[in-house]
């Protein structure tokens, strides 16, 4: 009967977890995030996006060592791997979150050399 019931809290444990990440996030998983084509207007929402993604982030990392420390302490092996397995897939996301930063920070970069170079020019 415990091993069944170990069996179903890791079932509710990972679906639970699904759930919360296509709910939560307010986009598909496959829906990348929109990287800005020009530098106009979109240059604040730009570094408005970086911020709250730092955040998100930081609180998504955070409860990933909270999951793992969790997990530790499961005398239940088949329990505890499956934890473990969920740990590993939202540290997954996070590492992807953290390219989709990197790319944003590279636009936003993009965008201040150029309106730097745009302001030399008209210096001149």
């Amino acid at each position: 009967m415990t091993k069944r019931r170990a069996v179903a809290a890791a079932a509710l444990t990972l679906g639970g977890s699904i759930f919360w990440a296509q709910s939560s996030s307010g986009r598909r998983p496959d829906e990348p995030v929109k990287l800005a084509a020009s530098c106009g207007p979109n240059r604040s929402e730009l570094s408005d996006e970086l911020k709250e993604m730092n955040v998100y982030v930081s609180r998504m990392q955070s409860r990933i060592v909270m999951m793992r420390n969790n997990a530790g302490v499961v005398e239940n092996s088949q329990l505890r791997n499956a934890l473990q397995v969920n740990a590993d897939m939202w540290q997954d996301e996070v590492d992807h979150l953290k390219l989709q930063m990197n790319r944003l920070q590279a636009a936003a970069d993009r965008c201040e050399s150029q309106e730097r170079i745009k302001q030399g020019e008209t210096q001149r």
